[in-house]
């Protein structure tokens, strides 16, 4: 389908550039920032087709690989354009995310399992950085991936179009991961008790 290679191009280079961005932010080497860039590309799809009991999709497909280099030397190039500002890296990071979250439901469903394994295999997502992964802090990341997965899951249940379906649950990702960002929106965290006095 073309839309579906069409989304799984952008998603790899939108992660790779991400995972660039990253890289320069954290101050590393070319080799670095390639290395980030291409795990951050191809990653979680590695485990995502591991999971599925298939062979890695770059395994047989080298594009995936020279997309995510190719990446990695243009934001290596601009490095003084991209330093300026976290900006670019939240936008391409938002892109990837709904590009990879149709991608992996769409395998998902295709593979059988039900709402439960396609939105399960739709947040999976590399971070390797030296950073807190972001699924783990009070960012609204993965309940974007859940319910734009859900939103695809559904909508595929009603017989609506892929054609349809892909961009709106892959818009959906992105919206709520930029507003969530613009608004400093996110989950609730536990609270934390307060220290006990010190005593003198």
């Amino acid at each position: 389908m073309l839309l579906l290679t069409l989304l799984d191009t952008l998603g790899t280079f939108a992660f790779a550039v991400s995972g660039a961005l990253k890289a320069v932010r954290r101050g590393m080497d070319l080799f670095g920032l390639t290395v980030l860039a291409v795990v951050t590309a191809i990653g979680g799809g590695t485990i995502r087709d591991v999971m599925l009991g298939r062979q890695p999709f770059w395994f047989h497909d080298s594009s995936y690989i020279l997309l995510s280099l190719a990446a990695a030397l243009i934001v290596f190039g601009l490095y003084r354009v991209v330093t300026r500002g976290e900006t670019l890296l939240l936008w391409f990071d938002a892109v990837g995310l709904g590009a990879f979250t149709v991608i992996g439901a769409t395998k998902a469903m295709d593979a059988g399992l039900g709402a439960v394994g396609t939105i399960v295999l739709a947040i999976i997502r590399d971070l390797l950085a030296g950073d807190v992964p972001v699924v783990l802090r009070k960012e609204v990341y993965a309940s974007a991936c859940i319910i734009g997965a859900a939103l695809f899951w559904y909508l595929a249940r009603w017989h609506v179009s892929q054609a349809i379906s892909m961009p709106v649950a892959m818009l959906v990702v992105i919206v709520i991961r930029l507003l969530s960002l613009h608004y400093h929106v996110g989950l609730p965290r536990a609270p934390v008790p307060a220290e006990p006095p010190q005593e003198p």
